[in-house]
Order: C-alpha cells, then structure tokens, then sequence
C-alpha cells in the first residue's frame, strides 16, 4: 500500500496545480522531512557494535585454532563451556540482527518518502512558475535544503546498516559452523568417555604430560577470565537486580524480626523457632540470593556457577555452627576443603594427568570423612537432617567409581565423577539449609501479619505448616539439585536436546496429531493448579481457625470458590499452553455430559451443592451443625464433600447434596449463643418461693446472659416430685456443657445447705397373706 506521500504525489503529476496548492503541497513535504529526520536521529546508535563485533571474532578465531584443532586437548568439561559460550553469543547476535532488521524497515520507509518527494522537485524544476510569491520561493529553497540534509542522514545510516548487517550475518555464520564443530567434538568425547585416555595408575610413566602443569594453569586461567568477563558484559542489569532484592529481602527480614520483637507478646517464642534468620539476617538473605542466583542466568559459564555454589556453602559454613558442635564442624570443614579442590579441578580446560594423583588423594579423604560422618549421624541423630544420610551414600559411591575408574586409566571420567560427587553433596546440605531460611522467613511473616499481639503459631500448626512447607520447597530444592548434578557431570545439554526432541516431535492417533510435550504441559499445569489450590485452601482454613470468634471475619466456604477459580483458571491455562483444539475439547465435552447424565449424576449433584453452599455460606468452617443424626464442628467445605469433626473425635465426610437436602441445624449462623434447659425435681411439701428465690440465685453468674432473661417455671407435678423446668442463655456455644455442669453443681450444693430434698422414684408394695392362710395342704408331707 502506497503511503500519503505517493498518495499526494501521485495526484498531484495528474493536473496542474494552482499557487496555494503547491504551498499547501511544500508545507506536508516539508512536515514530512522533518519527521523523517527526528525518526533518523533517534534511531539506536549501533556504534558500540564497530568495538564488539571484532572482539567477538577475535575470541572465534582463538576458540577455533586453539580448542578445536586435532591436536587440542580440551576436556568436556570446556567444551560444554565453549557451547555455552556460543550459545549465549548466537542469542546476542541474533538480538543485533532483530534490532538491525526493525531499523532497516524504517530506512525502507523513509526510503520511499524521500524517493517520492524528489520525484515531485525535479518534475517542477522543467515547469514555469506562475507569477511566483516571495515567500513560496523561500519555501521551496528551504524544502530543497532539507531535502538534502535528510537525503544525506539517510545515506548515511543507510550504509552503515548495510556495513552491520554483512558484519553479523558473517558472524552467525561463524558462529552456526563453530557450534556444529564444539557439539561434534562434544559427541565424540562421550562416546570415548569409557575408553582408556591415561596410563593405568600402576605404570610408572603414569605422570607424564606434554605440557607443564603450570602452562596448563595459566592457559585456565586466561580462558575463564575471557569467557566470564565477556558473558557479564551482557548482564549487567542482572547483577543490579541481585544486590536490589539483596537489599530488598534483608531489609525485610531485619524489619519483620524488629517488629515482633517489640509488638508481639510472645516475640521470644516466635523469634525461638527461626535460629538462622534470628543468627544473621545479613548470612540468610545472602544463602537466599547465593543459591537463586545461577538459576537466574541463562547458559552461565562454570566459573559463574562455582562463584555462586562457593558462596552459598561458605555462608552455609556460618551458619550450620550454631547448630553443629566442634566434631561436626572439623568433618564439614575438611568437606568445603574437598569442594574448593574438585570445583578448582573442573575449571582446568584441558586434559591434565598430573590432577590424578590429588583427586585420588582427595576422593579417599571424601571416602574417609563420608564414613565419619555417617557414625556420627547415627549417634547425634538430633543434629542432622533425616534424608542426610542417603546423600552421603550417594557421595561415596561416587567417589569409590571415580578412583576405580582413575586406577584403570579413565581419567576423564574419574574426575567427572569425583567432582559431580563433591559439589552435589556440598551444594544438597547448603539447599537444605536454603529451604530452612526461606520457611523460617515465611513463618515470621505469617506470625508478623496477625492483627491481635497475642496470636501465635501454637505448636501443632506450627509443626503442620513447617511440614507443608517444607515438602513444596524440598521439591523445588530437588529440582534445583539435579540441574547441577547434570551440570557438574556434562549432561544436561545432552540430555536437554534429547528430551526437548523427544517433546516436540509430532505424532499422530488416528486422524489426531500430538506431541508429548503438549501432553505434559497440560497434565503439568493441571497438577500445578491442583496444588496450588489445596495449599491455599489449607492455609485459609488455618486463618479461619485463628478467627472462630469472629465468623464475618473468616473465609469459610468461600475458599471452596477460591479453589474452583484456580482450578478453572489452570484448566483453561492449560488448554491454551498446551495447544489443544477448543473444537476437539467441545466434542470431549459432550461425550462427557453424555456420562454425566447416565452415571455422574450425584458427583455433578455434589459438585453445584457446593458452589451453592459457597455462595449461600449457611455453613462456613469452624460451625456447630447437625445434619441428619449426625452433629459436630465444621472442619472444611470440599468440592464434593464436606468434613465434620464430630465430637466423639471422628471426622464425618458428608456430601454437599446432604447438606441442602436434608435439615441443617446450624448453632452459630448468626451467633453463638444457646439456651439450655434443665428439669428439677423437689419434694412435695417443700417450700416452692425458697427454691424458686435458691435456683434464681445461683443462675445470676458470669456464664450465663442476662438478656434474654432466665426463666424458672413449676413444669409438672410428677409421681415423685413437683418438677422445675429452668430456662437460662450462655453466649459461646463451646461453653455450655461446662456452664450446664456448674450450675447442677451448685444447685446440688445450695439444695443440700437448704434441707430442700430431690426426691427419687418411690413405690408402695402391698401383700396380701389372708388367703395364703386359709388355703389347704397339697399332700401329708406339707401338713
């Protein structure tokens, strides 16, 4: 489509045009130059890329004749770094281009502007002007000037983009083949990995090297300074955003720990149960960050990764002290040793023999402190965590495969395995401590949010909470640790590729087609949802737990419509990331409702039984109700079920289509009050006004209300006893059976002091011998 340029031009070539039309012609013309110009200026300076783009072949150039030559001796290890290195270079590259291709639209654009806007000026350069103004002459010079001005800014930039173009597509050229060269060699290594790369420890030329050791240093030296400096040249805005949430989050917690200190009642308590935020918050929110922190960078080099994972095990070291003694201490000390020397190991870039010997030496040490530790974990049991000793299993088998492996002269992976044993153990106990800080941190602020200053955790909702905390952030924690184990024993490219492959793929069922990745993405989402929404419930319900006094206050079974929306929400979240066709679904759908209306009939009854008690809210959590022959505390409103906590101590699952269809007593809908009412009986010939003004008396008490007014009525005149009928209100109905049980107490106790008799069923039984006498003997014996 033309734009308005060509548009006026193009009207303007079909006829003459008067004086004021050519004016109002020049104006636009030169409105539009002006634009044009202000968009050329303003586009981004790709200066900086004349500095970067040689930089970057430079160091191409070193990686191709110095790492991927045949006679190089690189290890995995570095070429998983020079893939890593490529990768993130290809994405900056490809960043450059976009940029370059968006700017290129806009010279296209002024292209067209400035091409129409010359044709016009030469056409009018052969034509006479009609009895020309002063004034149009000095616009048309001024046009012509600017025309020129941005003509030549448009050359200008026109050529330089066209310069940066052909620089970056040489470049991803360049970087395409030496990606394609590092993933082969990559390959090839792999599959030598079992093969025999060394002398078998017991030869005596097992030592030797073509190159000095100390050459073989500096050489990694040089390479991992290169490779880092250029890869946080590009994230610097990740470096700031780290020291802000540093400050963000130890802020916070020292304000959290500052707040309950001086509002909360039972601070000490509360501060008792988060020993390391309370040690040190500067150290917790260290850990915190330390940990996060490599999984915020993508495709970092090894030496970003070992900077992290030292400082998350040296803030670990000073933390874990005040729950460790002196012999503990001296195994982890001789452990974060082990760790500095196999993380130094791994950064070497090339295949070094001489490392075999001290890896040894280090992984029978590892061997040795392992078996330490696992006695001491059996005698101070207390001290350690629970699943500690299955990583330490784990830490020894490795180690014992690694010197295997380096005795029979697989070097490579000897060291692979030493050193993924070593830094994954070390990196397992610091996520364990992580896990500790980060609850601890939402425990305070659960504690801190709580708007009475005597509320607390008590110790069983301590202990649940903890508990489900800890299960979600262990996982997560897991996740965490098997990304770098595979980082530390090179798979995880490998084994990413492959399982994205296996993803992605396309396949078909019949006239459907799928992949599995779609599949996962959909069940995933779905059990996301699922979690989320039963967490959030639990949690809820522990905050409605906290306020049974005040039933406005609390979410009840509104949680059950907080829980429907999530799932809703991951439902549909999860078609949409799944790609799954709304067409196919709505025949799912229906062959569903099919089933719905044969045999789901009372689990769909169930279903919108509870969207209406969510809606009605006649029963929320924490209320006294009997339904049927069945009474007790609402515990929770489910989806297709609700729990009843019965008074014996059972749990009762009732469905919700129960509780609308049959009659429900509710005892604290509006409020929690509830009348009592106790029949009396006392003696006849006792004084009735003295027991009236007696029971009166006794019912004027704490418990129970004023208004509404008791009431003491003579009820019946029974077969033993005139009968009191008292009628009296307490205000919790949680407390009336205590209040019912004081109150016969003192009745008893006052009845007895006044000599008032309750008297107990009495019968007078009558015989009758006048005719047992006269009546005669049966036989002689009897006479």
């Amino acid at each position: 489509m033309k734009n308005d340029t060509v548009n006026l031009a193009d009207s303007l070539a079909k006829e003459p045009l008067s004086m004021g039309q050519r004016i109002q012609q020049n104006q636009k013309f030169l409105n539009i130059l002006q634009e044009t110009q202000a968009r050329l200026r303003q586009a981004q300076d790709t200066s900086f890329l004349q500095e970067e783009l040689p930089v970057i072949e430079m160091v191409l150039n070193r990686i191709r004749e110095q790492s991927l030559t045949e006679q190089s001796t690189v290890n995995l290890r570095f070429l998983n770094e020079l893939e890593n290195l490529i990768i993130g270079y290809n994405q900056q590259v490809n960043k450059w281009q976009e940029a370059i291709n968006k700017r290129s639209t806009d010279l296209i654009d002024a292209e067209e502007k400035l091409s129409s806007i010359n044709q016009v000026l030469h056409e009018d350069k052969g034509k006479e002007e009609p009895q020309p103004l002063q004034g149009y002459l000095q616009q048309k010079e001024a046009l012509e000037k600017r025309f020129q001005n941005v003509d030549s800014l448009y050359r200008v930039k026109r050529f330089a983009g066209l310069r940066i173009q052909t620089q970056l597509s040489g470049i991803k050229i360049q970087l395409d083949e030496l990606l394609e060269s590092v993933r082969l060699r990559q390959a090839e290594f792999r599959r030598d990995l079992l093969k025999r790369d060394s002398p078998y420890l017991w030869q005596a030329h097992a030592t030797t090297s073509k190159k000095p050791f100390s050459e073989v240093i500096q050489e990694t030296l040089i390479l991992n300074r290169v490779i880092l400096k250029h890869y946080l040249e590009t994230k610097y805005g990740w470096l700031i955003f780290l020291i802000a949430a540093f400050l963000l989050i130890y802020f916070w917690i020292r304000t959290m720990i500052e707040k309950i200190s001086q509002t909360k009642d039972f601070s000490s308590l509360i501060l008792q149960r988060s020993k390391y935020l309370r040690y040190s918050p500067f150290l917790g929110t260290a850990l915190i960050l330390l940990t996060v922190g490599p999984y915020l960078f993508s495709f970092p080099p090894y030496l970003l990764i070992l900077s992290f994972l030292f400082g998350s095990v040296l803030v670990t070291t000073f933390l874990i002290r005040i729950v460790l003694d002196r012999s503990s201490m001296v195994l982890w000390s001789v452990m974060v040793g082990s760790f500095l020397v196999f993380g130094s190991s791994n950064l070497i870039t090339q295949l070094a023999h001489q490392e075999k010997w001290y890896l040894l030496g280090f992984s029978m040490v590892g061997i040795v402190m392992g078996i330490q530790l696992l006695k001491l974990i059996k005698e101070k049991q207390h001290l350690f965590p629970i699943n500690l000793p299955y990583l330490i299993y784990f830490f020894l088998a490795m180690q014992l495969m690694s010197i295997a492996f380096h005795i029979v002269g697989r070097f490579s992976l000897g060291k692979i395995l030493g050193v993924a044993s070593t830094l994954s153990t070390m990196q397992g106990i610091s996520l364990y401590v992580f896990v500790l800080v980060v609850m601890e941190g939402i425990y305070l602020q659960s504690e801190l949010s709580k708007e009475n200053q005597k509320d607390y955790a008590n110790f069983l909702n301590y202990q649940a909470i903890y508990s489900r905390l800890k299960k979600i952030f262990s996982f997560l924690a897991l996740l965490m640790w098997l990304y770098l184990l595979l980082v530390n024993i090179s798979l995880n490219q490998t084994l990413g590729d492959q399982l994205i492959t296996f993803l992605q793929k396309d396949r078909t069922f019949g006239n459907t087609s799928f992949t599995y990745g779609s599949i996962l993405t959909f069940f995933l989402l779905i059990w996301v949802s699922s979690v989320l929404a039963k967490n959030i419930a639990y949690f809820a319900s522990i905050r409605d737990n906290q306020n049974l006094e005040q039933r406005d206050k609390r979410l009840g079974s509104s949680i059950l419509l907080i829980r429907l929306a999530i799932l809703t929400i991951g439902f549909f979240l999860a078609i949409a990331a799944s790609g799954l066709s709304l067409d196919k679904l709505a025949i799912v759908l229906g062959a569903l409702s099919v089933g719905i209306g044969f045999g789901l009939q009372t689990i769909v009854n169930n279903l919108v039984s509870g969207i209406i008690l969510a809606f009605e809210r006649p029963i929320q959590v924490g209320d006294a109700i009997e339904v049927g022959n069945r009474s007790g505390v609402v515990k929770e409103v489910g989806i297709r079920s609700s729990t009843l906590q019965a008074y014996d101590g059972s749990e009762v699952i009732i469905p919700n289509g129960d509780l609308l269809s049959q009659h429900l007593v509710n005892w604290t809908l509006s409020n929690k009050s509830k009348r009592i009412e106790l029949m009396i009986g006392v003696a006849y010939g006792t004084d009735l006004e003295k027991v009236h003004k007696v029971i009166d008396k006794i019912l004027d008490q704490d418990g129970i209300l004023s208004f509404p007014k008791s009431n003491i009525f003579v009820h019946n005149f029974g077969d033993s006893a005139v009968e009191f009928r008292i009628l009296f209100w307490v205000a919790n109905f949680d407390q009336w059976l205590q209040v019912k049980n004081q109150v016969l107490r003192e009745i008893y106790q006052a009845f007895a002091s006044e000599k008032i008799e309750i008297p107990f069923p009495q019968r007078d039984l009558h015989i009758k011998t006048e005719q047992l006498q006269k009546k005669p003997p049966h036989n002689k014996r009897e006479e």
